[in-house]
């Protein structure tokens, strides 16, 4: 069942995290701030959970903090997605039946690749990302499995865009180490997609 308590824990770390990040950037001074919403769809290696031509479609809430400026800087961050839990050939990324939920801590270097003047700007990001299963539907008589492991990691790489402080980005994590328990072949890769600001 999908666990309301779980989901609201999730939310209020993001919230903690989002202020911790907020804090330590108004304290230093570093680069900035980066909110943002989008859709995420998820693939897991093994078919019977990710039949072809299906996928799990979602969407996702995040934000990343630039440490530094310059050409090249760090990034620390963290995301919530909200997944279909079932595969589905259906692309519908904001109507999510049964809830599959990710919490994620990344970190790694941004790139800004091109500099067309200082308020546009192509980017490159290459990040770790743990992962935390934080609910799914366990109860399912179609569900291929249900013992799923809390956590996994991944390697994203990412290219982005910023237009006088909005931000749209492209990404894709390569997804390590099994989410369902001792099964082998189960890793989730995921794909997304967002739109946001930084300050």
């Amino acid at each position: 069942m999908y666990n309301v308590s779980v989901n609201m824990k999730c939310i209020g770390l993001i919230i903690a995290c989002t202020l911790l990040l907020v804090s330590t950037n108004l304290m230093t001074g570093q680069a900035g701030l980066n909110p943002y919403v989008g859709i995420s769809n998820a693939k897991n290696a093994d078919a019977l959970i990710t039949p072809a031509n299906t996928s799990h479609p979602g969407y996702l809430i995040g934000v990343d903090a630039r440490l530094n400026s310059g050409g090249m800087y760090f990034v620390i961050g963290g995301q919530f997605h909200n997944i279909e839990f079932l595969a589905t050939d259906e692309k519908s990324f904001l109507t999510v039946s049964n809830k599959m939920n990710w919490l994620k801590l990344r970190f790694g270097l941004g790139f800004n690749v091109v500099t067309i003047n200082p308020k546009v700007a192509i980017r490159l990001k290459s990040l770790g990302s743990l992962n935390l299963i934080t609910s799914h539907s366990d109860d399912l008589k179609n569900g291929p499995y249900d013992s799923f492991n809390s956590g996994t990691a991944g390697l994203v790489v990412g290219a982005g865009l910023d237009v006088h402080g909005i931000t749209v980005d492209l990404e894709f994590e390569k997804g390590f180490f099994n989410a369902v328990n001792m099964v082998t072949g189960t890793s989730y890769n995921f794909l997304t997609m967002t739109v946001g600001f930084v300050f």
